[in-house]
């Protein structure tokens, strides 16, 4: 049993050391064809961009986020939003419509292992939304009457998402925005 104790504690710290796998465009991860490049290290502004850090072997490796569609950390998957310096946001949902949550947020959270973090100004949004896995990616704010906006843009060239956008509104309230995102896909499984 003895010889078989740092074999165990290196497996158990593999399992602690969740993998980061690269994704240069939507169709790798959709086909899972990414790159494993080793455990997450931090995710910092850099420039007009975010850099990801990882380390593999004791070795790190430094990414710049403007070369991916996006990662996964574990089984969390993080898309880059090229909108707001290339920022990481953690994907949700893609059914009817792409939900996504600050990534900033959720990677804290994720690396340090915690329930629940502040969130931080001049990260981005709380919430996001695109049409599907490739297409631009909007905070999900949607004020009525707003055409100037990513959102509002978004809004008008999207009406069947009409019952999503008012249920949402112009708050930025997380639980809110959940609430309306899971209500809005029950409604279409119903159509």
């Amino acid at each position: 049993m003895r010889a078989l104790l740092p074999t165990i504690l290196m497996v158990l710290a593999g399992i602690v050391q969740a993998q980061v796998v690269l994704f240069p465009s939507a169709d790798a991860y959709r086909t899972r064809a990414g790159e494993p490049v080793g455990s997450f290290v931090e995710l910092v502004p850099a420039g007009r961009g975010h850099r990801l850090t990882v380390e593999k072997d004791g070795a790190r490796r430094e990414v710049a986020c403007s070369t991916l569609w996006g990662f996964s950390y574990g089984d969390v998957v993080y898309r880059i939003n090229p909108e707001e310096r290339h920022a990481p946001v953690r994907l949700w949902t893609h059914g009817g419509i792409c939900y996504y949550e600050n990534g900033h947020a959720h990677l804290r959270m994720q690396h340090e292992r915690l329930e629940q973090v502040m969130f931080a100004e001049g990260q981005g949004h709380r919430s996001y939304v695109s049409k599907d896995l490739e297409g631009p990616i909007v905070p999900a704010v949607f004020r009525e009457g707003d055409e100037r906006s990513a959102s509002g843009r978004f809004r008008a060239a999207h009406p069947q998402y009409t019952p999503l956008f008012t249920c949402i509104g112009d708050a930025d309230d997380l639980d809110r925005t959940r609430q309306c995102v899971v209500d809005f896909e029950v409604m279409l499984e119903g159509e």
